[in-house]
């Protein structure tokens, strides 16, 4: 139901092949730059405790009951962001209740003695928010994010939840279903499915070692009794963590939360267990076969947990091993050896005990020996000689960036300060920990490098491909889990359907704050390129877009694939920097650099501004194009198109297009395929790079805390000798009429991923503000609403875990989708066709001018998230501007908005919303 399970392994390994990096003024200033870094370094460490003790700010109260309320006020955008914390996860199960923290983060959603089961998603929606829940082995939460003028309509709910949830057997028997098809979810993440497996070998003698999902036989047994005896158990206030950042009044807030939660009782026995882990001296192994073309491996050590306040000196150590092109790992294995096509490093943060990982691509799994000693050989050099200056000056400037990313987004800052203060007892955790003297952290990174970082307790994971005389006995093991949890669940029958509201009735919208949109400053160079600057000072950074005519659409039929093969290597040296000396100029100042097919953007510290301008201006006319980086990158952009053909997710939509867009440019695979990126030559990149990265319809989105600068002279002397070709439009053919009624893929999975799609409208359409407010009725729009009429199907039936739909997917220029996908065990594929396909049929006719209200409501007052950040607020000016969009389009929106009436968008969306022309794919073990 909630994006439960936060789970620590969010590994993305699609981001290895990211690039990141940035670059010198010129070849004088080089040197200096890559290596003068000491005096840098502790300039640095000087100014630290000054910014970040000025950034924490947070208000701590605790209340009579043992509450403790943290508040940090945001006043960027009128938005306030809650999260009550509970300091129970999944290690304080015992044995037959494995699951339970987790299916009752699910279950509070259905309901108190005053809630109805569908009161809170319908609460949360009337008043324009969003709620969400997180289970993890250390800690349970439950995040609402709402409008400033409706954050405290929310507090008698959150209140309810903690005392008096009911835990409704009908209720539970759908939600079992649901958590059931999130188990077979979970399994077809392959690597996260490697994780599991390898923290349960880890951690063989302590909690950790049961998954935070449980087993299926825990969780059949499961019943009312038992979530309400865990749930009085935990659920207490002196418990309990309430957390929120935004804009609020602390003194306020206490006042609402003394009102709401200080009667709430206290249980003054309450304590929490500690849990013994028996230390040794071992390695591990686990081999992991699945059905896919790429192995991924990962090592693993064992490191101090959250709660041991050393999350920041493991951070240091993942950007000096393996987190970006001038790690450690990444020149050695990628670069020098290319032994792998990937690399990243990254700490699983537990409280107890936390976990180091490094994660890799091998080309050859013959070859994991000997990247193992590569390496052992790279940790024992820094054990014996140090750190280099430019690799601590490099790991701090990405953590300090990292600190101005958090400060940009209310929501992550709640959960970080959350986290922390469960953990450590501290609520200026992620701020405090930079104020550290960096020769104190080089000195404890050293320490346990030595202490934990040994080749006798480095542990081992593989997913390999699944040998051919396995694959039906796997089969044959997939249809018997499946045939039994048909056989227990068909006994959790839910006879009754969903409670109608009761407490949202009585819940009354109030009208929003008054909030001043933001407008860019519009100048042009002399070579034509449009720029956009807006000066933002809630943070010492900067984002810089550079958004290009040409797109992946351009790239010829026969050369698919070649615009983002360029753009990868536009990051791989220029005429001034090798590959290596470009990335570490970059990452040694903080920067990020990120490259695709038509956009080119950076986030940058504001001292860094002309820099990074010059590193542009270098990408743009000097691209190296070498021989050995067009080897590297091939490899990589190879590996990533068998992971995207591994992944039935990511490929569904691919195969929609192909049909729905056929013979259009909207169907062509930005990655290409194996067969065009092995034949690319460089004299084809080098000829696609003259003629299409140009000024001729660029724009330059520039935002942030720029006002130490005259923006349009910067640029004019920065871009305006930039010149190329003129670049043609794209030629738009009439989309076709005729595609097959039903595509299948088959791979082996232990759940189908089931897509519907048809032709909606382009962005221009008249009609398009009354597509998106019934979007946010069927899919749930831009609150990625918990009641919407899709979501709703999942309530009733618990056929699925999640399911998404809009009715303007990829809307542009051309017509858009109509695209609904969801994943669902095979065993329920025929029922979950046909309740998806009775609401596309009969939702229309069906909706309410309440819910038309709420839709609007929801649209006027989400307006506001486009403006929170320098990345959005760039990409928003970007957008208006690309759409021929009115500087004051925000400010107008909703009074037009307002002025849709139901039977406007019932006659608008009457003839998409039919099973005439509806495209069916689904992907699996079919």
């Amino acid at each position: 139901m909630k994006k439960s399970i936060l789970l620590f392994y969010q590994l993305t390994f699609i981001a290895f092949l990211i690039h990141q990096a940035t670059c010198e003024p010129d070849k004088q200033s080089k040197k200096e730059i890559l290596y003068d870094a000491e005096e840098c370094l502790m300039q640095n460490a000087q100014q630290t405790p000054k910014n970040a003790n000025h950034h924490a700010n947070i208000k701590k109260y605790t209340l009579k009951n043992g509450l403790t309320i943290l508040v940090r006020v945001v006043k960027t955008i009128p938005k306030v962001s809650m999260q009550m914390w509970y300091y129970v996860g999944s290690k304080d199960e015992e044995n037959g209740e494995r699951g339970i923290a987790h299916l009752i983060e699910h279950m509070i959603f259905k309901g108190t003695e005053k809630l109805s089961e569908s009161d809170i998603n319908f609460v949360v929606h009337k008043l324009s928010g969003n709620c969400n829940a997180f289970t993890s082995y250390d800690y349970t939460g439950y995040l609402f994010n709402m409008p400033t003028h409706h954050w405290k309509e929310i507090l008698p709910v959150i209140a309810d939840c903690m005392t008096n949830a009911r835990f409704d057997q009908q209720m539970l028997n759908s939600e079992m279903k649901a958590v059931i098809q999130e188990l077979k979810m979970y399994k077809d993440y392959f690597i996260r499915s490697l994780l599991d497996e390898m923290v349960g070998v880890i951690f063989a003698d302590h909690p950790y070692h049961f998954p935070i999902i449980g087993y299926k036989q825990d969780l059949w047994k499961a019943n009312t009794e038992l979530l309400k005896s865990f749930y009085k158990k935990h659920y207490k206030p002196n418990n309990a963590t309430f957390v929120i950042v935004g804009d609020v009044d602390p003194e306020e807030v206490l006042q609402e939360a003394q009102k709401h939660f200080e009667s709430i009782e206290a249980d003054e026995s309450y304590t929490r267990q500690s849990y013994y882990f028996n230390d040794d001296i071992v390695s591990k192994s686990v081999n992991l076969y699945r059905d896919v073309k790429v192995p991924t491996t990962i090592n693993m050590f064992l490191v101090p947990g959250s709660s041991k306040k050393q999350d920041h000196v493991l951070r240091l150590l993942e950007w000096v091993l393996a987190r970006g092109k001038s790690s450690r790992l990444y020149k050695k294995l990628v670069d020098e050896k290319k032994l792998v096509t990937s690399i990243e490093a990254g700490t699983d943060n537990l409280f107890d005990h936390s976990l180091f990982y490094i994660a890799y691509n091998p080309k050859n799994i013959s070859d994991l020996p000997k990247i193992e000693q590569y390496i052992y050989d790279e940790i024992s050099d820094i054990k014996k000689n140090g750190f280099t200056q430019q690799e601590l000056r490099r790991a701090f400037n990405k953590t300090r960036m990292s600190l101005y990313n958090l400060l940009e987004d209310i929501e992550h800052q709640a959960y970080a300060i959350g986290e922390y203060f469960l953990a450590t007892g501290q609520e200026d955790y992620i701020f405090s920990s930079m104020e550290q003297d960096y020769s104190e952290v080089q000195k404890q990174a050293l320490e346990i490098l030595q202490r934990y970082f040994r080749p006798t307790v480095m542990h081992r994971g593989n997913v390999l491909a699944l040998p051919e005389e396995e694959k039906e006995q796997w089969r044959q093991m997939q249809t018997a889990s499946d045939k039994l949890d048909e056989e227990i669940l068909s006994a959790h029958v839910r006879t009754l359907p969903v409670e109608e509201t009761r407490y949202a009735n009585t819940v009354q919208p109030t009208l929003p704050k008054s909030f001043d949109f933001a407008k860019a400053e519009i100048t042009k160079l002399q070579n034509g390129v449009k720029v956009l600057s807006h000066h933002n000072p809630n943070t010492p950074k900067i984002t810089l877009v550079v958004d290009l005519k040409v797109q992946s659409y351009n790239d010829p039929e026969k050369q698919l694939g070649i615009g983002n093969f360029v753009s990868q290597l536009l990051s791989e040296g220029t005429t001034t920097y090798s590959a290596i000396e470009f990335a570490q100029a970059i990452e040694v100042r903080g920067m990020s650099l990120a490259i695709c097919p038509g956009t080119i953007s950076m986030s940058l510290l504001k001292e860094d501004l002309p820099f990074a301008l010059d590193i542009i201006n270098d990408v743009l006319h000097n691209a190296l194009f070498d021989e050995k980086e067009i080897a590297k990158v091939r490899d990589q952009l190879l590996t990533t198109i068998d992971n995207f053909w591994d992944e039935p997710r990511s490929f569904i939509g691919q195969l929609v297009r192909e049909q729905l867009y056929a013979g259009h440019p909207y169907s062509k695979n930005r990655l290409g395929t194996r067969e065009i990126i092995t034949k690319l030559s460089r004299d084809d990149l080098v000829n696609y790079y003259k003629k299409y990265i140009s000024p001729d319809g660029a724009r330059v989105a520039i935002v942030g805390d720029i006002s130490d600068y005259d923006i349009p002279k910067l640029l004019e002397d920065k871009l305006g000798s930039w010149q190329g070709q003129q670049v043609a439009d794209i030629v738009y053919p009439t989309l076709p009429t005729e595609y097959k009624d039903e595509v299948i893929s088959p791979i082996n999975r232990d759940q189908v991923v089931l897509a519907f799609a048809k032709h909606s409208i382009a962005r221009d359409h008249q009609d398009y503000d009354k597509y998106e407010l019934f979007n946010q009725i069927f899919g749930g729009g831009v609150l990625g609403s918990m009641s919407s009429r899709l979501f709703q199907l999942r309530e009733q039936t618990g056929l699925f875990y999640s399911i998404n739909g809009s009715v303007l997917a990829a809307t542009d220029k051309e017509p858009g989708m109509l695209f609904v996908k969801t994943m669902v065990s095979c065993d329920r594929l025929p029922e979950a066709e046909k309740v998806i396909v009775q609401t596309i049929n009969t939702i229309v006719d069906s909706i309410t001018q309440d819910e038309l209200n709420e839709a609007k409501r929801a649209i006027i007052n989400s307006m506001v998230d486009n403006f929170a950040s320098n990345n959005s607020l760039a990409n928003t000016f970007l957008y208006l501007d690309y759409h021929n969009l009115s500087q004051d389009y925000f400010d107008t929106r909703a009074n037009k908005l307002e002025s849709v009436t139901l039977d406007d968008v019932k006659s608008s969306l009457k003839e998409l919303m039919t099973d005439k022309k509806l495209l069916k794919v689904k992907a699996g073990r079919l």
